[in-house]
């Protein structure tokens, strides 16, 4: 080991400046290590759950949204959880339950395009229940949120296939 006094200035300020920038570069002060391995754990399983909804395993994939809510901590992680869960129970048909997820996740997110497609999910179950004014309601407002075009194309096309009389007035205003 080289003493101190003979060591060059250069290379005790590298020491120190990485001792600096290791903890930035590695993202200490941001966040735990264990919050940043939950959070990919979270995105992880997301993704499962995802490839198990579109393989045919909506139980399974329900399982993992689950555990998503369960290691989380981010309400935009638990409301993307709460509305993948709100999916797969639409495909095992269990609407109303569905629809409580929906709006949880209205409830947690910030993030306008987050509500704007619970609430078109809302819209979705409210008019296959045959609950149009309802249904237009949420259609409109997730409309009035959504800046992203292929949700916007979406929601007009449930929009054109409602009776012309029902959302008049509240496209009007």
């Amino acid at each position: 080991m080289i003493p101190a006094h003979v060591m060059p200035n250069w290379f005790s300020l590298f020491a120190t400046s990485m001792f600096v920038a290791l903890p930035l570069f590695f993202g200490a002060g941001c966040e735990t290590w264990s919050e940043r391995a939950d959070g990919n754990r979270a995105l992880a399983l997301l993704d499962s759950g995802v490839n198990l909804h579109i393989g045919g395993d909506p139980e399974a994939a329900i399982r993992s949204y689950e555990e998503v809510l369960s290691i989380a901590e981010d309400p935009e992680m638990k409301a993307a959880a709460l509305g993948n869960i709100g999916l797969a129970l639409t495909t095992l048909g269990d609407t109303m339950v569905a629809q409580a997820k929906f709006e949880e996740v209205l409830i947690l997110t910030q993030h306008p395009e987050t509500k704007a497609q619970a609430l078109n999910n809302i819209g979705e179950l409210l008019q296959n229940q045959g609950h149009l004014d309802a249904a237009c309601v949420s259609y409109v407002e997730a409309l009035r949120l959504t800046t992203h075009p292929d949700l916007e194309s979406l929601i007009n096309e449930h929009l054109d296939a409602m009776p012309a009389t029902v959302c008049l007035e509240l496209l009007a205003q």
